[in-house]
């Protein structure tokens, strides 16, 4: 089965390189191919988190062979054809490293109960800087903002900046003092 799916990704990458496809004839937007970035490693979490008797060095090159078909995309907002395009860009030029990291993440009995967050944080900012703000400096806020993935809380922070604007909050009254 892995020797298939090594060929079948060897004939594609022989195909893309004979038909001049490469990263600068996408037609992606920076934020299409983020969004495609997050969808693709969500539906990748969503089988990966689940256990079974396969190794998980097994299951992902297989899952990873599998994952970019637009019929895995249909419930997202995004139009599936757009995602899948980002899906195969993101595996095509980080192929190795995306599978090296799924791997070692899924080994870690730590990371069962974690949200998709985390790992969506580290591939699509940090591993193939698919989305904006991969590793943020916190003694140097960024002038443009941005969301970020905060590992120790499992959940995002928000950086204002020119990009990102709040409104300050406001204290919360009870009706008695109205």
């Amino acid at each position: 089965m892995l020797k298939k799916v090594f060929l079948s990704l060897f004939f594609v990458s022989l195909v893309a390189a004979k038909t001049g496809k490469n990263s600068k004839d996408s037609k992606l937007t920076p934020a299409g191919l983020c969004a495609g970035c997050q969808a693709t490693v969500k539906e990748l979490s969503r089988t990966l988190k689940h256990t079974t008797n396969d190794p998980i060095n097994k299951r992902v090159p297989v899952l990873m062979s599998t994952v970019c078909q637009k019929e895995n995309f249909k419930h997202y907002d995004i139009t599936p054809s757009v995602i899948e395009e980002a899906c195969k860009l993101i595996m095509k030029n980080n192929g190795t490293a995306i599978e090296s990291t799924l791997i070692n993440y899924y080994n870690a009995k730590s990371r069962k109960d974690h949200s998709y967050l985390d790992i969506v944080q580290t591939i699509c900012n940090e591993v193939t800087n698919s989305c904006p703000g991969g590793a943020v400096n916190t003694e140097e806020v960024p002038k443009q903002g941005g969301i970020v993935y905060n590992r120790e809380t499992d959940d995002f922070d928000i950086i204002p900046g020119s990009n990102v604007k709040m409104i300050k909050p406001t204290k919360q009254t009870t009706h008695e003092e109205l």
